[in-house]
């Protein structure tokens, strides 16, 4: 009993209101969500079946083989069916829902975000929900953990092989360039230096790894955060509508996604956003991403010459490193190894009734909580603190990595970056 009282704080009720709003804000907006696409599938479905049925006539007055007319028999049927749940026959419209579904993109990812900083900062947040809304934002986690079942590791092979070798070579080349630019304005290395970690690898995580080994203030860190995350939610504002702009393939959004955008959380967010194809690839890649992180503080501790300093103090450098290295990425690989050995007890995503088919349909529930935990604590006052050289340097770095991102998946194509399932 005390070691399970040692494993919840104190003060834990002061969670409880902030957390049930999130609950409540994401079940809002989840059932919207539903509707929408609901209705949207039905739009496409009464404009769908005639342009189907004349196409089986054409096949049967041809003379095709059977099991194609089937297959588009099928098709009419699932059509049907998304008509039947609206009570809607074919010629009916609902354009609204595709206009705001399909082509604004207005899902529950978006819903969540802008409606949350709408709230944050126009009625704002009451500080008794402020804690609750903190825990909400980690719920993203364990939803990472579940996609787990999404892949084999041939995708790992694959799409982790060249996530890996994109990563490495950005990840290493905007951390030099930052630190190089910093030394250059003289900015103070303990700022410079997790400055280049956040902007190369993943923001948060390794500003807190590399901040000891750099001595990095306080205020550095909070200012360098600041400034990932304030980069950060503009590229998730931006991206998904300028790779719909340029036609860019869901696969090549995910890696662009995972190379550009510097936090886990609202790079999940963007690539959930564009698609599900797009977020198979952003975890992956991101997953190659974030088992760097110890490689970037030996980077920082190269660059700055820091080796006498670390040398007395590696204890507690690696001891940060381990204790900051995100577990979550574990769990995320081990759902891939079970996936991999193909368990009939333990079936997969698209198999009903098993238990893989039961996580995958509870992942987008922990997304939309941590969604609704971070719409609610984006403050634009905080946003504005975000500035000076640093800021420059780094979000200048970091949108020159966006844009050289992009190149990259476009050259390296769809193929390369989809992730299969196994399937």
């Amino acid at each position: 009993m005390s070691f399970i009282r040692q494993m919840v704080a104190e003060d834990w009720p002061k969670y409880i209101p902030g957390f049930l709003l999130c609950l409540f804000f994401a079940f809002v907006v989840m059932n919207i969500h539903h509707v929408l696409a609901k209705y949207h599938k039905a739009d496409v479905a009464s404009l769908a079946i005639p342009v189907l049925e004349q196409k089986i006539g054409e096949l049967k007055s041809s003379g095709a083989p059977v099991e194609k007319v089937a297959a588009i028999e099928q098709k009419i049927e699932k059509h049907r069916h998304a008509l039947e749940k609206v009570g809607g026959s074919v010629g009916d419209r609902w354009a609204w829902a595709t206009l705001l579904y399909q082509d604004l993109q207005f899902k529950y990812v978006a819903m969540l975000l802008i409606g949350g900083i709408i709230i944050r900062n126009t009625i704002g947040v009451s500080k008794i929900f402020l804690p609750g809304v903190g825990i909400a934002r980690p719920l993203i986690k364990p939803g990472i953990i579940i996609l787990g079942v999404h892949y084999v590791w041939s995708d790992v092979a694959k799409v982790g092989g060249a996530g890996l070798v994109l990563t490495a070579v950005f990840i290493f080349g905007t951390a030099l360039a930052v630190m190089y630019l910093c030394k250059k304005f003289n900015v103070p290395d303990g700022l410079g230096g997790i400055m280049g970690a956040g902007t190369g690898v993943c923001g948060v995580s390794a500003i807190i790894a590399t901040a000891p080994v750099v001595k990095a203030k306080p205020r550095d860190m909070a200012y360098a955060i600041g400034t990932i995350l304030l980069f950060g939610t503009l590229m998730l504002f931006v991206m998904p509508y300028l790779g719909q702009m340029l036609d860019v393939s869901q696969s090549q959004f995910g890696a662009w996604a995972a190379l550009a955008i510097l936090n886990t959380a609202q790079l999940i967010a963007a690539a959930e956003w564009y698609g599900e194809d797009a977020r198979n690839t952003a975890v992956l890649i991101n997953a190659a991403r974030i088992m760097l992180i110890p490689f970037i503080v030996m980077y920082t501790v190269w660059f700055y010459d820091l080796k006498e300093n670390v040398s007395k103090e590696q204890q507690g450098l690696w001891n940060t490193i381990k204790s900051k290295f995100p577990v979550f990425i574990i769990g995320f690989f081990i759902l891939v190894l079970l996936n991999s050995m193909h368990m009939p007890f333990l079936g997969g995503p698209k198999v009903a009734h098993t238990p893989f088919w039961a996580m995958n349909a509870v992942y987008k529930w922990f997304f939309a909580v941590g969604f609704a935990g971070i719409g609610l604590s984006i403050s634009i006052d905080d946003m504005k603190k975000a500035g000076g050289v640093a800021f420059l340097v780094g979000s200048g770095a970091a949108t020159a990595k966006m844009v050289l991102g992009l190149a990259a998946v476009l050259i390296i194509g769809s193929e390369l970056l989809k992730v299969t399932g196994g399937h």
